[in-house]
């Protein structure tokens, strides 16, 4: 070490907390337009959405859409299984309309996400699962008061398929 000089310290490279509190001073927030939040919120969200988790897929929401199978009743199909002839869809129901009665050849799981449904004259209300087992034959299913379900079953015939 040369006669004089001190051995240097790694914090010596630091800022001081005065020059950060000028720094700090001298630097404005900007607020963005409109256009810039938007394209930014796409970029962000195009970053999210590029690495789906291993072994996952996303069906969005955009991707799907709502068809009428009969008064007041809506179809909107989530997935599709044709190696295990199985569906997962979203019913939703006006108030007063009607699910023909159906056989099920596969365990149907029926899940109520809003209002009610009556199959025959038993109550299922919001959150209420109910399960048909294979072979069991539902009567026909209202909605009084309008009802969403997310259902998982067999697929229909080929003829009564959405997707």
């Amino acid at each position: 070490m040369a006669s004089g000089s001190k051995p240097t310290d790694p914090g010596d490279d630091v800022l001081d907390a005065a020059v950060i509190a000028r720094l700090a001073e001298s630097v404005a927030a900007v607020e963005l337009t409109a256009a810039q939040r938007t394209a930014m919120h796409e970029r962000i969200l195009a970053r999210i959405d590029s690495d789906a988790p291993p072994d996952t897929f996303t069906v969005r929401a955009a991707d799907m859409q709502w068809v009428t199978v009969g008064e007041g009743v809506e179809v909107k199909v989530l997935r599709v299984d044709r190696e295990r002839n199985n569906q997962t869809v979203l019913i939703r129901m006006q108030a007063g309309a009607v699910v023909v009665g159906h056989r099920h050849t596969q365990e149907e799981e029926c899940l109520v996400l809003e209002g009610e449904v009556l199959v025959g004259g038993f109550r299922l209300a919001r959150g209420d699962m109910h399960v048909a087992k294979p072979g069991a034959r539902h009567p026909p299913i209202t909605a009084p008061r309008g009802a969403l379900l997310l259902i998982r079953s067999e697929l229909p015939p080929p003829q009564f398929r959405i997707a």
